[in-house]
Parts: structure tokens; sequence; C-alpha cells
């Protein structure tokens, strides 16, 4: 295991950018956090089962996958990432309004489909510009990135619980569309006249390059054991997010103002934490603090079906959000630090890839386990898929870096 010399401070212009982004990321997490909050309404509103309202969150997945690779590539080959980033924020913040009119399955369908993309199509050109912009502290600046997902997430819940008792949850998703909308006008303003267009890739190579470049990538074993434990590791958070509301809904209460609180909790305190979790990294290596997130995100899976107290539900689910989120950048930092720069957006397409594949099963796979034996089980196998992460991990070379 390397460790890293600690940098020197960042100054308020060096960390500019990392706060334009970050909050942009967070108005996408947002967009994604509202549509979790709004499941059990929607499956009241049109009688589905556990499984099929699972097949509407598994489709989030479904395009995200589709986007993944062609999204990486793009922003490799020609380096239009700041194209990429304005396109997800407009089209994601104008897909979630467009639910709050949905009138049949179909559409919800549609709309949370792009929702879903636009969420992914963000990552490979963002992350791979914080990347090699800030390389000495990769676990930091993806560390900020994170923590505006979490903001997001964490700020979403309790905005749509209120925003469902005041206009139902259609009025929710018409009101949420427009973060996305205003964080997309933020970044062009901040940017100044050049526009986003100073976050574009410099490192454009030709597609002969590139194409070289990948096959070298893809044909490391440790490139495949990041990405499989990246999926296992996914899994347990998807499921989380997927089936807590529909957990809470149906063992505790159906007030959406303190469902809102409960998910609010789990992503505030993996705000709070993730920064010290990619500091820690940074100095320390990867793998220890990832083997830490596993080890509580795994406990906390597996005991969370025998709580019976809201307060204690509360407190676990705070835990759960230290474990389970607060260790993503640092999983993305491992690995970048194992792939050269100019391929640093088809890297996160790849993570994220075998996130969304895993991630797309899970909705489904635990709604039909829940219909069939109950919602206790599906996070006994959330537990299971932590475990597998872990050993993943155990197996993966030092840290290394390009």
């Amino acid at each position: 295991m390397s460790t890293i010399e600690a940098p020197s401070p960042l100054g308020w212009r060096d960390r500019a950018p990392l706060y334009v982004i970050a909050g942009s990321h967070g108005s996408l997490h947002w967009s994604l956090a509202i549509f979790y909050l709004l499941l059990p309404f929607i499956k009241d509103e049109y009688g589905m089962s556990y499984a099929e309202i699972g097949m509407l969150a598994s489709i989030v997945h479904v395009c995200a996958f589709a986007i993944n690779i062609p999204s990486g590539a793009l922003v490799d080959v020609t380096g239009k990432g700041s194209a990429c980033q304005l396109t997800a924020l407009v089209f994601c913040g104008l897909a979630l309004m467009a639910m709050g009119w949905a009138s049949e399955f179909w559409m919800l369908a549609l709309f949370i489909g792009i929702v879903g993309a636009m969420n992914t199509l963000w990552h490979p050109a963002a992350i791979s510009f914080l990347s090699s912009s800030y390389a000495d502290r990769r676990g930091l600046a993806l560390s900020f990135h994170t923590v505006g997902a979490s903001i997001g997430d964490a700020a979403a819940p309790v905005a749509a619980g209120l925003m469902i008792s005041l206009a139902g949850w259609q009025g929710a998703a018409i009101t949420g569309g427009a973060v996305p909308l205003v964080a997309a006008g933020l970044m062009i303003f901040v940017f100044g006249r050049a526009g986003p267009a100073s976050l574009n890739a410099t490192r454009k190579g030709g597609m002969r390059s590139y194409l070289t470049g990948m096959r070298g990538l893809m044909g490391r074993a440790d490139t495949w054991k990041v990405c499989f434990m990246s999926g296992f590791r996914g899994t347990a958070q998807v499921g989380l997010r997927t089936f807590l509301p529909l957990y809470f809904v149906s063992n505790f209460a159906s007030d959406p103002f303190w469902l809102g609180v409960l998910v609010m909790v789990s992503q505030a305190t993996g705000a709070v934490t993730t920064p010290f979790a990619g500091i820690l990294s940074d100095r320390i290596g990867r793998r220890p603090v990832l083997m830490i997130g596993f080890a509580g995100s795994a406990v906390i899976m597996f005991i969370l079906p025998w709580i019976e107290s809201l307060p204690i539900l509360i407190g676990v689910i705070g835990l759960a959000g230290v474990f389970v989120f607060a260790v993503r950048p640092v999983l993305q930092s491992w690995a970048l630090d194992m792939t050269p720069p100019q391929l640093g957006g088809s890297m996160v397409s790849l993570l994220f890839g075998m996130q969304s594949l895993f991630a797309m099963t899970v909705p489904i796979l635990g709604g039909l386990i829940a219909d069939a034996w109950g919602l206790d089980y599906v996070f006994q196998i959330l537990s299971g898929a932590i475990v597998i992460a872990a050993i993943i991990a155990l197996t993966i070379s030092n840290d290394t870096k390009q």
C-alpha cells in the first residue's frame, strides 16, 4: 500500500470549480431522490405489486447502463465534456417535470428512464475532469463531488415530502424538476463568457489511440475486479434506496414527512463524513477505508429488519449513510488511480456501467423476493452482496497510481 504526501491546502479559486460541479451534481441526485420517494405513492395510485414498482425502478438502471459506454468514449475521444454535463442537467429537469403530467405507466417509464440516463451521462465528464485537475488530491476532489450528490439526496426527501403533502406526488415531480435547470444556468453563468467549455478535456486523442488504450485497460484483471466490487457495493446502495421507503411505509407509517426525514438522515450523515473518507484514503490508501465501510454496511443491512423503534431506526439509518454512501469517492479514486488520465472517462463508464448492470436487476428481484417472502429477506441478501464486495477488495493489488 502506498501513501501520499499531504499537499498544500487548496485556495478559494482552486475550490470554486469543485463547488459548482458538486452543486450541479447534487441537482441530478435531487431529481433521482425525489423519484425514489414517490415510489410508495405511485404504487398506491396505480395499484402495483412490489415486483411492478420494482420494474419501474429498474428502468432507471437499464437506461443508465445503455448510455454508459458511449458517454465515456465521447468524453475521451472528443473532449466535449461540457456538452454532456449541460445536456444531463437540462434533460433531467425536463423529464422529472414531465413525470408530473404523465397519465400512463409507459409515460412514467419513459421519463424516469431519461432521468436515469442523464444522471449517468454526467459522470464520465465530471469525474474525469476532477480526477485529472486534482490528481494529487483525487480522493478529496471526488469527495466534494460526492458531497454534492449527498446534499441533493438529503435535501430532496424532506422537500419532496412537504411537496407531496401540499400538492400530491405529481406536484412534487413538477416542482422538483426546476432544480437541475437552475443548475445548468448557474454553470453557464459562473464559468463566464467561455461558458462551461473550460470543463472540456484537453487530452483529446484519435480513435486508434483510444482503442489501443482501452484494450490495455480492459485486459487488466484489476480493472474488472474494481468494477465487480463496485457492482456488488452498488447493489446494496440501490437496494437500500429502493426498499427503505417501502419498508418504512409498510412497517412504521405512511407519513411522507417522516419518510423524508428518514431518507434525509442517511444522506446527511454520508455528506458530512464523505470528505473525511476521501482525505483519509489519500493518506493511507483506498482499501483500508473501503473495508471499514463494507464491514459497517454489511452489519447494518443484516440487522435492519429486526428494528421496531422509529428513533432507533433513524439512528441506524444515519450510520448506514456513513458506511454505505461515504465510501463512493474512495472506490472511484481507486479505479482512477490505476487508469491513464486520457482514459478516465471510459474508466468511469466501465465502473458505472457495471453498477448499472447489477442495479437494474435489484429492484425487480428484490420485489419478487418481497412479494414471495417479505421485505426482511431483501435486506439479508443486500448484506451478502456487501460481503462479496469486501472479498473482492482483498484480491486487488495494492494502491497504484498512473
